[in-house]
């Protein structure tokens, strides 16, 4: 079976987005780029108001399933160059709720893995609802106080489940593609898994250096636009002009890099499905 390459994959990606920009721009900007910026903009208005948190919360919940739709459509789009934008809109809706499900699918698998760690806080005596509290001077004291077995099991398990957890994220990142395109429903998590068959360490490379470089990109829009327009606005205050503009950069450059990893998600799946298809002999 022949191996994907992914500098390839990259640069159909790149390829289909500037050939497509006018049709993916007006999707990035509503579905990824205002739902990021007013999230990034009224996720710190919660810490100031309480009372403020649970609406806060849902709204951000929303937003997020207002971002998946987005990336739903511009991978549909990546996947089928015949498919236009309002095509990829309409897939991207009629996949929707499976798409939830199926994350929320994966999101349980991985939290699954989290009884054993939570087994062994238990068995150190130490209260989990100090977790709840997000107080750091509380939780490094409950920890401190623990068996230094039970930590170093702690440490190392925890380790495993976060090396576990990208695993599993490389294994079943082309589901949405199947889901939109092939429309195979829950079973597209299967056909995720067969087709990431032998690339799964090739993706873990991929999402690890995306993480970084995305992370990096967006702390450094948030310290240069925060610090400068902190300084000549006198304070960047939640709600504030500063935290505004800055809310705005930040989504920005989060949505340069969402659609960019939609329509690599999309490239990669033909590749994958292309490499399969060679391998089994079946169109």
């Amino acid at each position: 079976m022949n191996s994907v390459n992914m500098g390839t994959v990259w640069d159909r990606a790149t390829e289909f987005l500037g050939d497509n920009i006018a049709a993916v721009t007006p999707i990035a900007i509503a579905a990824l780029f205002l739902p990021a910026s007013i999230n990034d903009a009224i996720a710190p208005l919660g810490a100031n108001n309480p009372g403020m948190q649970l609406g806060i919360s849902v709204a951000s919940l929303v937003l997020a399933i207002v971002s998946i739709f987005g990336e739903l459509a511009i991978i549909a789009m990546a996947v089928d160059a015949a498919r236009t934008a309002g095509d990829g809109v309409r897939s991207a809706a009629a996949q929707l709720l499976l798409a939830l499900l199926t994350s929320l699918a994966v999101l349980a698998l991985v939290l699954l893995g989290l009884l054993p760690l939570i087994g062994l806080v238990a068995a150190a005596g130490i209260d989990m609802k100090v977790f709840a509290t997000n107080d750091q001077a509380a939780i490094g004291q409950a920890l401190s106080g623990m068996p230094g077995g039970i930590g170093w099991a702690i440490a190392g398990y925890s380790l495993l489940w976060i090396i576990g957890t990208i695993w599993i994220s490389a294994r079943f990142v082309l589901a949405l593609p199947a889901l939109v395109d092939e429309r195979r429903g829950f079973g597209a998590l299967a056909r995720s898994w067969q087709l990431t068959r032998g690339l799964a360490l090739k993706i873990v490379g991929v999402l690890v250096l995306y993480f970084i470089v995305s992370a990096v990109a967006a702390l450094a829009a948030k310290t240069v636009f925060g610090g400068v327009l902190g300084l000549v606005a006198g304070g960047n205050a939640a709600g504030s002009f500063a935290a505004i503009v800055t809310s705005v950069a930040v989504g920005a450059v989060g949505t340069a890099f969402s659609v960019l990893q939609a329509a690599f998600i999309g490239k990669l799946f033909i590749a994958a499905r292309d490499r399969t298809q060679e391998a089994t002999g079946h169109s």
